[in-house]
């Protein structure tokens, strides 16, 4: 046990320190794709500023009569990349190539209006907003919020807004403002994001199970150890005392003594009878254990045989109790008749043994079912569901003339389900129990 606590807490550690590990690339990834985002809002705001300027420059006569202004620029092989082949293209990033170029076309074009142009009337702001706006539009971004500043003018905002400039040799040209994207990181990452939550909940699920399990089989180990303790106990004493009448009566033998003999004879059948009754629990718990056990049904006058069940266990109770029956004459049901002898023996012990000094049983039957009621100590509600579990009994205090094994009920409800029926349990304390056998219907 020391081990598996220790295994137990080495991985609930490692597991967690895999959660760590799982957030830190998560947080590293968003702020990864954040990162691309805003460098492609910042071309949106280089691509708005540069047609705000085209506007203003052809409003201000700049363009020709067809409108356009014819601009010379000369760029550099580094301007677009390094690669100058079909095979050097496919060993590099050409997609980043690619946006560099873009960038630096802008850049260029920009540089030399602003420069050549600069002093052309102040920029448009609600037509730079909405250039930028359709810009972002286009690159699929939609944010709620969207500020155009020069760079000498101050905004109050909330720390949640995204600040964007567009710079040109690293001047400053235009600052913008617009409402943060974690939607659309957020949407980007959703894949890798459900995966990892699917994990972690079959791993959490999994886990627990495996708690539970393991768990349970420690109850039932410690269940088992207390039965095998208990049943060598009850065991070794009727054949100790069975021993011992024997090996008096043959030690000092006395044919005169009728008492004695009888006595010490009455006292060794009555161990050997308690013996015969604890190897037979123990038989019918091993017979239940097999999966192929089948019930050898035949079709019982139910009257004749409960009748004949209750002779027999009158015979043996040794305290005052009264058995009635109620059945008709004509109910009969198919069912195995040892098995069923059992079940009916097993809930007359019952109500028997947790009683007291008096008993009353009634026994009930019909085509239908069977219900055995008593006027005993009664089971708490609580208990109620534990009843018919392997080795459960009844918590009863310090009281210790209410042994037993917790296996009879345990093989009732197994010969009761082989049969195909349904038992049920109604209870309450101070007042009895009553245990109902619903027969399938043929």
């Amino acid at each position: 046990m020391k081990n598996f606590r220790i295994i137990t807490i080495t991985i609930i550690s490692v597991l967690f320190g895999l959660f760590i590990a799982d957030v830190a690339f998560m947080v590293s990834l968003y702020n990864s794709i954040k990162e691309r985002y805003v460098d492609d809002v910042e071309q949106c705001l280089r691509r708005a500023d540069l047609i705000e300027l085209i506007d203003r420059l052809d409003s201000a006569g700049y363009s020709n009569e067809d409108g356009v202004i014819e601009l010379w620029l000369g760029m550099q092989k580094s301007d677009i990349g390094a690669a100058k082949t079909p095979e050097e293209l496919l060993r590099v990033d050409y997609s980043q190539g690619y946006k560099r170029m873009d960038r630096q076309l802008i850049s260029v074009v920009t540089k030399h209006l602003h420069d050549t142009y600069g002093n052309v009337g102040e920029p448009d702001r609600l037509l730079l907003e909405e250039a930028f706006r359709r810009e972002l539009n286009f690159s699929g971004f939609f944010p709620q919020e969207v500020v155009i500043l020069k760079d000498d003018d101050t905004f109050e905002y909330s720390g949640n807004l995204w600040e964007i400039g567009d710079r040109v040799d690293g001047k400053l040209i235009t600052r913008a403002f617009i409402s943060p994207l974690a939607r659309n990181v957020l949407y980007e990452m959703s894949g890798i994001i459900a995966v990892n939550a699917a994990i972690a909940i079959v791993l959490g699920f999994a886990f627990w199970y495996l708690l539970h399990i393991i768990n349970r089989q420690k109850t039932i180990e410690e269940l088992k150890d207390d039965f095998t303790n208990n049943m060598t106990h009850e065991l070794k004493t009727p054949i100790a005392i069975a021993y011992a009448a024997n090996d008096s009566l043959l030690q000092f033998p006395d044919p005169a003594d009728e008492v004695r003999t009888r006595k010490y004879l009455t006292a060794a059948l009555e161990q050997l009878t308690k013996l015969t009754g604890l190897v037979e629990n123990i038989l019918a718990m091993s017979m239940e254990r097999r999966r192929n056990l089948t019930m050898a049904k035949e079709k019982i006058h139910l009257k004749t045989f409960l009748e004949s069940i209750i002779d027999q266990q009158k015979i043996k109770i040794r305290k005052n109790c009264r058995i009635s029956l109620v059945c008709d004459d004509s109910a009969t049901v198919a069912a195995d008749p040892t098995h069923l002898s059992n079940i009916i023996s097993n809930l007359i012990d019952n109500s028997v043994k947790y009683s007291g000094d008096e008993v009353d049983i009634e026994i009930r039957a019909d085509d239908s079912s069977i219900a055995v009621a008593d006027n005993g100590l009664g089971i708490a509600r609580k208990y109620l569901p534990e009843i018919f579990n392997k080795f459960y009994r009844v918590p009863s205090g310090n009281r210790q003339d209410q042994r037993g094994y917790g296996i009879g009920l345990f093989y009732v409800k197994s010969i009761v389900e082989k049969h195909g029926w349904h038992i049920s349990v109604a209870s309450e304390p101070g007042k009895g129990t009553t245990f109902t056998i619903k027969f399938a219907p043929e």
